[in-house]
């Protein structure tokens, strides 16, 4: 494949926003991205504690902006993985820009250390992404369900006898309960990457983070659960739930989603959803039994890097 000749690659800067925007906007893109098409978009999608700025890369074909690329650098074991994330717009596409810009976010991340495994990912359908990542060697891993519910009425929350639960109020004694519940629920799941304190911090300074859509639940003074809503500019998501294993099998899971549910549908009029490991049975049963219902799928495919 012909590269064009007058593509350039050059790392992102703070006076590339607007650009960068525009292509996270445009049609062909932004049905991957929506959750990032919003006025503070991109400050979200950058705005990740794992996401290194130095290795965000922006394509130009003959001065024109034509596609990005970053990586969601994640530690081990056994070594440091990577999410990839990019696009290149309808226009520019099957010219070999795509390649080039994996090329260069690889080349980068491996010149800061080991990496042991890279993934990729995409909203289907999607015709090019299994051709593309096929041809860089990555082979099919996972299928993730974004799951939607009907706006409607929801059953108040009736807590297990011994739960009480509480809005987050910013203090760092409940940031650090959260994110102990974080870990402790989610210790088992599929890629799992444990949260320090110092990356929930940051993740309450971001734009558009809602204290009010955090609730944290406790049992004898220790947090037992959590759930936490987010809301974006196509969608408001229950972005994460979770109760840890002590918890498991009293209802908790299911009056943290009605309470993530019945805030979404008063502080929203958008869809209310959910985003799913495909193969997390207990979960699918839950959601489904509360009314969602699966509306779009994401497949992921992993792969070793190579030197490029």
């Amino acid at each position: 494949m012909l590269v064009p000749s007058d593509l350039t690659l050059r790392p992102y800067t703070p006076a590339d926003r607007g650009t960068l925007a525009a292509v996270v906007a445009a049609p062909g893109v932004v049905e991957q991205y929506d959750k990032f098409s919003g006025p503070d978009g991109i400050e979200h999608m950058l705005g990740d504690p794992f996401t290194p700025l130095d290795g965000v890369r922006l394509a130009f074909v003959g001065g024109e902006p034509a596609g990005f690329a970053y990586a969601i650098v994640l530690p081990g074991p056994p070594a440091r993985w990577a999410v990839l994330r990019g696009a290149v717009l309808p226009r520019f596409r099957r010219r070999g820009i795509g390649r080039a810009l994996h090329d260069a976010i690889t080349t980068h991340l491996l010149a800061t250390g080991p990496v042991h495994e890279l993934v990729i990912s995409a909203w289907q359908p999607d015709t090019g992404a299994e051709g593309f990542t096929a041809a860089l060697g990555y082979t099919g891993e996972r299928w993730m369900w974004l799951m939607e519910r009907p706006r409607g009425p929801v059953p108040e929350p009736v807590w297990p006898a011994g739960v009480t639960v509480r809005v987050l109020d910013g203090s760092d004694a409940m940031l650090q309960d959260w994110t102990d519940a974080y870990n402790d629920s989610f210790a088992e799941h599929y890629r799992y990457v444990a949260a320090p304190i110092e990356h929930t911090r940051e993740l309450v300074k971001q734009p558009g983070f809602r204290a009010d859509g955090v609730l944290l639940a406790c049992r004898d003074g220790k947090p037992v659960g959590f759930c936490r809503d987010e809301l974006h500019e196509t969608r408001g998501e229950v972005g994460t739930l979770g109760t840890v294993r002590a918890a498991r099998g009293i209802g908790l899971g299911r009056q943290l989603l009605r309470w993530g549910v019945g805030w979404l549908q008063r502080e929203s009029s958008q869809p209310v959803t959910l985003l799913v490991d495909g193969e997390n049975g207990s979960a699918l049963a839950l959601y489904r039994s509360e009314g969602f219902g699966v509306t779009r799928t994401r497949r992921t495919w992993a792969g070793r890097p190579a030197v490029v």
